[in-house]
């Protein structure tokens, strides 16, 4: 397999326009911290976007980092730690930047800071035409212009490579803090309802972890309403979550359900689940178990693909199929990007 390592937005182009000629198909390869989602592609080289790793622009003062696609996710804490902010993804830091945002990887702080998709505010993007383009604008309010960067994210690189990105940043928090409770699911809708703010409600097996985060007196206001609902442990400015069971097991599903049905979404003793978003981690030990889980998920509205191990995207009901393909059609024509990797395939 051949393996290709731009070093420039014009060397993205010119790989993509030699695949469309010659009829290869690619697999857009950052930091492999996500490969696993998404279907088996049988491809003919991948590219690398790890040398694609600058930092383009960024003051402070603006809250908006501008940042090559391929820069690893720790480089870029550290240039904004540098200016007391953060980018708040949570993704592993050997992860790129543009990995994360193509793989729509979900952070456990989702609750407070929501999809990671809106912190983008603009993407450049070669398609999987050969066409560089750019989507969004570097400021926080823009209502114009198509919105090809929310389009890839969550796409698995099967429309186009994203090679820079805007992002929207957030002052790092002066207080940080995780409570731990004894309890289930029940609890922790609970604490969700009782403590307005909260960064995030996880509930493991026999547990439930509040994580609270902003000014000291806030965070002391939050504590206090939480030991009114029960009793907990409290440990300052660890890494969150605590426990993280589902990462023991070989493969890991991340359920997506209506927050109210979330309790379908849990099988096991290997999970984490948000409480307040519906959205878990499972931890599985065989692709066996895989079937029971997604026909529970299924018949609470939701979806289950893998995010490690194998297993796929599974066979759930795609939303706008039609409209998916057109996409797929109209920004990758020959389908040179991993075709099937993603929800549907170009053609009928």
């Amino acid at each position: 397999m051949d393996l290709i390592h731009p070093t420039s937005k014009a060397d993205v182009v010119d790989a993509i326009r030699q695949a469309n000629a010659t009829k290869h198909r690619m697999l857009v390869v950052g930091g492999r911290r996500h490969l696993d989602k998404g279907n088996p592609a049988a491809v003919d080289a991948e590219l690398w976007t790890t040398q694609l790793d600058r930092r383009v622009a960024y003051e402070p003062a603006e809250m908006i980092a501008v940042v090559e696609a391929g820069m690893r996710v720790g480089e870029l804490e550290r240039i904004l730690a540098e200016g007391g902010q953060e980018w708040p993804s949570d993704a592993p830091a050997d992860a790129t930047v543009g990995g994360v945002i193509a793989s729509g990887a979900s952070s456990p702080r989702r609750l407070r800071f929501g999809v990671l998709r809106d912190t983008v505010l603009e993407a450049e993007i070669v398609t999987g035409a050969g066409r560089l383009v750019r989507s969004g604008a570097r400021t926080v309010k823009n209502v114009t212009g198509y919105d090809l960067h929310k389009l890839v994210a969550g796409s698995l690189g099967t429309l186009g490579v994203i090679v820079q990105v805007a992002l929207k940043v957030r002052p790092l928090p002066h207080a940080r803090r995780t409570l731990r409770f004894e309890g289930d699911l029940a609890l922790a809708r609970e604490l969700v309802d009782a403590v307005h703010g909260s960064t995030s409600v996880l509930t493991t097996p026999g547990a439930v972890e509040l994580r609270l985060e902003g000014w000291p007196e806030e965070v002391e206001e939050q504590m206090s309403i939480a030991r009114r609902v029960a009793a907990a442990t409290v440990t300052e400015d660890a890494a969150f979550p605590l426990e993280r069971p589902w990462e023991t097991m070989p493969i890991v599903a991340e359920a997506a359900v209506p927050p109210s049905r979330l309790d379908a979404a849990v099988v096991g003793e290997a999970w984490g689940a948000l409480a307040g978003i519906g959205l878990a981690w499972v931890g599985l030990g065989s692709s066996n178990e895989l079937g029971g889980l997604r026909d529970r998920v299924r018949a609470a509205g939701g979806i289950a693909p893998v995010v490690r191990g194998p297993g796929g995207l599974g066979d759930a009901p795609v939303a706008a199929p039609q409209v998916q393909r057109r996409l797929k059609e109209a920004f990758d024509p020959n389908g040179v990007l991993a075709p099937g990797r993603g929800w549907v395939s170009a053609g009928p």
